[in-house]
């Protein structure tokens, strides 16, 4: 299903993706010749990304894979690293002894007369294309080499080891490896025969080559690595091995890779990153939901703005919680994928309509709606994320949460009790820091617990609520009150009752409460004013009337009510401040 999805993508976008045998590369540098081969100049094709330089991607041969020993004797198509095109060795470090400088100096002649072979190769085959003939003639004039070696970018050029090279005609847009010719040609070259049998493929269940390896995907792990893949002989069937064992053809394999590193191009709008899971998105047409999801979930701290436009034209298609646009029935994907040491990981696959997941994302914003949102906005995944772990790290998300969390949304499940937890102990261990992240995932958690629960729990409501009696929620009112009694007592306290009683108050409220009350009367005797005492008292006596015992004990659900009930009441503090009350 995955790579089904994946091909149909490939045939939707084709005219905008690299067609068969090409991929998507970056050339740092090209080598513009004439038509009789005379070297001209070498263009730097980088590009300022804020601020970062940044070398041109181009549409190229696919490149050949190489490994072992002689691994030199595989050049690419038309271009190459500048070992290949002009026979330059690699960098040689301050250690490397003369015998190792010798090694690469000859490691660079072989890889560049490899180069030569496959490039007169091709003139053979294309006696006709104007710019491989060119690119011979380059290759076979050792003054025009020299003339590229001294030109004023080939400094920068051999900076980095493996620096690219293409060629381009004078006076031409496109490279010599990207004319109608070379195209074609690339399409009729036979597969390695050992690579290759005669199958059934899985996609399209048309008799057609099977490939024994797949395409490497790249934008996931460090390295580039297959989506599929058998690298162990426990998994064989058959007598058959690695890709024998799922029969997918040459052209099927370049189809799904090739849209998958599309979507995963460092500047596609449809994907997003969290903690070491990337995740990318699409649909059966072009729909704007493809550019709205990632907003949903990835931290825009670069551009604020563009997140909120984003949300906000997904609200403007929903109305009374139901998507009113007419591409609803569109089918949606999201895949998120994972490095391993062999091959990728999928660690989730999501399929719906384009109204399905719009409607779960709108019915998601909703529970996470609470006080302060007109101030703070709806906050993406990512940000909520952080707020559960330790010192707000990435690093410290565990791996298969974020993945868990974007199928309950877009599912419009339950969120998984694990990130409760993990919220709750940090609301311990930070002495109570309920931050508005944390008091909408909170609330988003027990909205959706309630929604699906057999009980008559009603939802909790996006500010305070003088009339909801639930134990937790009254005694994390309780609490904010007495804070604030205790700070108008003693005006720039450094530690209030939060830092040093949050965790006990909100885990066995018992042995806690009766110490606060006692020091509240304390605190009470303090204020300056008679009418302050009043209105403090009066504070105090309407949250006592709500609750009936202080008990032992608070499961997780009350601890998350204590925290939200404590959010609701502050929040409500800082508006009467503010209205000068």
């Amino acid at each position: 299903m995955i790579l089904q999805a994946l091909c149909d993508y490939y045939d939707r976008k084709e005219q905008n993706l690299p067609p068969f045998g090409f991929e998507e590369k970056a050339i740092p540098f090209i080598i513009v010749i004439d038509e009789s081969g005379h070297f001209l100049y070498l263009e730097n094709t980088a590009e300022n990304d804020n601020g970062k330089t940044i070398p041109k991607i181009f549409r190229v041969p696919k490149a050949s894979g190489r490994s072992g020993a002689k691994s030199y004797e595989t050049a690419n198509c038309l271009w190459d690293h500048y070992g290949y095109v002009a026979a330059q060795p690699k960098n040689a470090k301050p250690k490397d002894t003369e015998k190792q400088k010798e090694k690469y100096l000859e490691d660079a002649q072989k890889q560049h007369q490899s180069f030569k072979n496959k490039v007169k190769q091709i003139a053979v085959e294309l006696p006709n294309d104007t710019g491989v003939k060119a690119v011979e003639k380059f290759l076979n004039s050792v003054a025009e080499i020299n003339k590229l070696k001294v030109a004023d970018n080939w400094s920068e050029c051999v900076k980095k080891d493996g620096t690219n090279l293409g060629f381009r005609l004078a006076e031409t847009e496109n490279l010599v490896c990207q004319s109608e010719n070379v195209i074609e040609w690339i399409k009729k070259q036979p597969l390695p025969e050992a690579d290759v049998k005669d199958g059934f493929c899985l996609i399209t269940g048309e008799k057609s080559q099977i490939t024994r390896l797949h395409d490497s995907v790249r934008g996931v792990a460090q390295k580039p690595a297959p989506l599929a893949a058998i690298n162990d002989s426990a998994y064989n069937s058959f007598g058959k091995e690695k890709g024998f064992n799922f029969p997918v053809s040459a052209h099927s394999i370049f189809k799904y890779a090739t849209a998958l590193n599309h979507l995963l191009r460092k500047t596609s709008t449809t994907k997003f990153r969290i903690a070491d899971t990337s995740y990318v998105c699409w649909a059966d047409k072009d729909n704007n939901l493809e550019n709205v999801l990632p907003f949903v979930f990835n931290d825009t701290s670069d551009d604020p703005d563009a997140g909120a436009e984003a949300i906000k034209s997904l609200f403007s298609t929903i109305h009374n919680g139901a998507y009113q646009q007419r591409d609803g029935n569109d089918r949606f994907y999201l895949l998120a994928l994972a490095p391993n040491s062999a091959r990728i990981v999928v660690r989730l696959w999501q399929v719906g309509t384009v109204a399905d997941f719009a409607e779960n994302i709108y019915q998601w914003f909703e529970d996470l709606k609470i006080e302060g949102y007109d101030h703070y906005g709806y906050p993406p995944l990512k940000k909520l994320l952080r707020a559960s772990v330790l010192q707000y790290k990435d690093d410290n998300i565990p791996p298969n949460m974020p993945a868990d969390i974007v199928k309950s949304i877009l599912s419009g499940w339950q969120i998984s009790s694990t990130f409760m937890q993990s919220v709750v102990r940090r609301l311990k261990a930070e002495q109570g820091n309920v931050t508005y992240n944390r008091a909408c995932i909170l609330k988003a958690f027990l909205n959706r617990k309630y929604r699906f629960s057999t009980s008559s729990q009603k939802e909790i409501t996006v500010s305070l609520n003088k009339e909801e009696r639930r134990t937790g929620y009254c005694l994390g009112r309780l609490f904010a009150v007495l804070e604030k009694l205790q700070q108008d007592a003693q005006p720039g306290i450094n530690a209030t009752i939060r830092d040093r009683y949050y965790s006990s108050a909100s885990c066995t409220p018992k042995s806690v409460f009766g110490t606060l009350l006692r020091l509240s009367t304390h605190h009470i005797k303090k204020l300056e004013n008679q009418s302050w005492r009043v209105n403090a008292e009066k504070r105090i006596g309407e949250v006592m009337e709500l609750i009936d015992e202080f008990p032992a004990n608070l499961n997780l659900d009350n601890q998350g009510l204590f925290a939200i009930g404590y959010y609701h009441q502050k929040q409500s503090f800082y508006q009467k401040s503010e209205q000068g009350e």
